[in-house]
């Protein structure tokens, strides 16, 4: 690896004005990087265009365009193209929100440890992050207990880590922009082209601020399905099990990811993908689920891991 790796930071906007100098003053100063800003503003409304040109103005690292509002995923699908046809070639490549704060050393860990993988592969990087709320101050851990455990199958159930955490070398932008997703959000797409046909790495390091407020696209996912809290327990597991639609997208993810590179996945990966994608109506495919040791639930807590058994009887995913 050169001493100071070229990134290429791909980052979607839409009216993120109260937060958005914050983030691009942190990415702006990642350390022992030369990093280079490209941003999709997905047509705002307020000032955050007038930011982005006033920094763009003053630092030619930045670039931005503007367009009409298709949404974040499709967004960064389009930056992801934009990032391809880039010049000059960086070496690797990141996503970013419009409203977090890096780490000074968040880019060059994450190029550190993909400087040794196997470049021919789509690699990827992705960390722990901090969570902060609308006035900075700290929460919890994206991950606060041990290191998740990721296994095969458990990736397919639980999709990815952050986006914003992921940092990606060019077969992955390759393997993207060639395979673009009709159904499921970029990062999903992304980490399962790394994980099944390439390589991950996670770090359990926090190496930035993950905002949460109320008009984040995510706001407080990461809590909304959990069962923390006594008394709304019962209910919430009501709810999931019986009332709710499946809580997931991610078996038709699975079945679009196994149309596209099915006959690139080895034959254990495929049976695991063709267990998946039936697992919803299928008696056999449940009981392989919930006693493969591909199924565990990979985070820590023992509430949560009953539910995912609950949630494969009953076909909610």
């Amino acid at each position: 690896m050169n001493s100071r790796p070229s990134v290429l930071v791909l980052m979607s906007t839409y009216c993120g004005e109260r937060f958005l100098r914050e983030q691009l003053d942190s990415i702006l100063s990642q350390e022992n990087v030369n990093v280079t800003l490209l941003v999709r503003d997905d047509g705002s409304k307020d000032n955050t265009m007038a930011i982005l040109s006033e920094y763009a103005a003053k630092d030619s690292r930045v670039s931005w365009t503007t367009a009409a509002n298709v949404g974040f995923v499709k967004s960064f699908s389009e930056l992801m193209r934009m990032g391809w046809d880039y010049n000059p070639r960086p070496d690797f490549y990141a996503f970013a929100d419009q409203d977090d704060i890096w780490f000074p050393k968040k880019l060059i860990t994450a190029c550190r440890a993909l400087s040794t993988m196997d470049v021919s592969k789509p690699c990827l990087f992705t960390s722990n992050s901090m969570q902060v709320d609308a006035e900075g101050h700290e929460l919890e851990l994206f991950h606060p207990g041990p290191s998740p455990k990721y296994r095969k199958g458990n990736v397919l159930v639980f999709g990815t880590e952050q986006g914003c955490s992921m940092v990606f070398n060019r077969k992955a932008v390759e393997m993207y922009v060639c395979n673009e997703p009709h159904l499921n959000w970029h990062d999903r797409w992304l980490y399962h082209i790394c994980y099944f046909l390439g390589e991950t790495v996670y770090s359990h390091e926090p190496l930035f601020y993950y905002r949460r407020h109320e008009h984040n696209a995510l706001a407080n996912s990461h809590a909304a399905g959990g069962l923390a809290g006594e008394k709304r327990k019962i209910v919430r597991v009501f709810r999931i099990l019986f009332t709710e639609p499946p809580i997931t997208n991610h078996v038709e993810m699975a079945r679009e990811f196994y149309e596209r590179f099915g006959s690139l996945l080895n034959n254990e990966d495929r049976r695991i993908f063709m267990r998946f994608i039936v697992c919803r109506t299928n008696l056999l495919s449940k009981i392989y689920m919930i006693f493969s040791h591909h199924f565990i639930y990979p985070f820590s807590d023992p509430n949560e891991r009953r539910l995912l058994k609950w949630l494969i009887l009953a076909g909610r995913l």
